[in-house]
């Protein structure tokens, strides 16, 4: 269930040899307000990661796994369970602002050094910088934007 939040921005930002990210300050105060928070990663396999606030992933991701329960079946679940699992990570934030993401989650995302962040309403996604493009460009955006109704 998508909830805004009030994430919102973007920041080209760069993943060093040891796997660390700076969270920029105004989406780390959402995303991890409390000093030494946890920020669960999330690999949207072969595409790009996202960036959960800890309670967030429990009372809203995997409990929405929970609640599916009956309608996909107790096998399905933990299918769905075991896929998310192995493909999120739990980091702690540092001193600096930063957290670690392990390298083969950085791999099958493609970011390799530059990494594009976006702050948006529940989540902050995490892009190799072309992935993001060509993936913001597939379509008319701002069309979509419109039939919106926001202007």
């Amino acid at each position: 269930m998508l909830k805004s939040s009030g994430l919102t921005g973007r920041s080209d930002n760069k993943v060093d040899s040891k796997g660390r990210l700076s969270i920029p300050a105004a989406m780390r105060k959402i995303l991890a307000p409390e000093d030494h928070d946890e920020v669960v990663v999330l690999l949207v396999p072969a595409v790009h990661l996202l960036l959960f606030n800890r309670e967030y992933w429990s009372d809203t991701i995997q409990q929405s796994i929970i609640d599916s329960a009956e309608k996909i079946g107790p096998q399905n679940v933990w299918r769905a369970i075991n896929r998310l699992s192995e493909n999120a990570h739990m980091s702690t934030v540092d001193a600096q602002g930063r957290i670690t993401i392990p390298s083969r989650l950085l791999k099958s995302a493609g970011i390799d050094g530059n990494a594009v962040v976006i702050g948006a309403f529940d989540r902050v996604f995490v892009w190799h910088p072309e992935r993001y493009d060509t993936w913001i460009k597939a379509d008319d955006v701002d069309s979509t934007i419109s039939e919106t109704g926001i202007f």
